[in-house]
């Protein structure tokens, strides 16, 4: 499997980033590429996602959820991935976000997605994480 990560911090702590990116269906709003998320549940999801210009999708499960510290999810059909979010406090009200992707996909695929694949997830997780300070600023001022 090939593996991609990236590293940001957020203004917010802890326990308020877990709350958001553990909750699944917020990656709608969070980022471009994902077109739909359905709740199939016992913590199972089918997403749909558009990347290289192409359509896949995927059904995935919460595999650990340890609040407010680590949530990661490995698919259970289609598109084989695994991943997770790796939080962790960063002086006062910031978080250290520590991302990490695993995935294989059928050959062809692959090498049309390998050129790009790093720079669309630094793109694509720059995007999710840029608008999740913006909702936890806006929760922040709302409350």
């Amino acid at each position: 499997m090939r593996t991609i990560s990236h590293a940001t911090s957020l203004r917010a702590e802890p326990e308020r980033v877990f709350e958001l990116l553990s909750h699944v269906p917020n990656f709608v709003d969070l980022c471009d590429h994902v077109e739909h998320i359905e709740c199939l549940g016992d913590d199972r999801y089918r997403w749909t996602i558009r990347a290289a210009g192409m359509r896949m999708d995927f059904d995935v499960e919460v595999c650990t959820a340890i609040a407010p510290e680590h949530f990661a999810w490995r698919s259970i059909r289609g598109v084989q991935n695994r991943g997770s979010y790796r939080l962790s406090p960063e002086g006062e009200d910031r978080t250290r976000v520590e991302f990490e992707l695993e995935y294989k996909l059928n050959p062809l695929l692959d090498a049309a997605v390998r050129r790009a694949a790093q720079s669309l997830v630094d793109r694509v997780s720059g995007q999710l994480m840029a608008r999740a300070q913006q909702r936890l600023d806006a929760e922040a001022a709302g409350s």
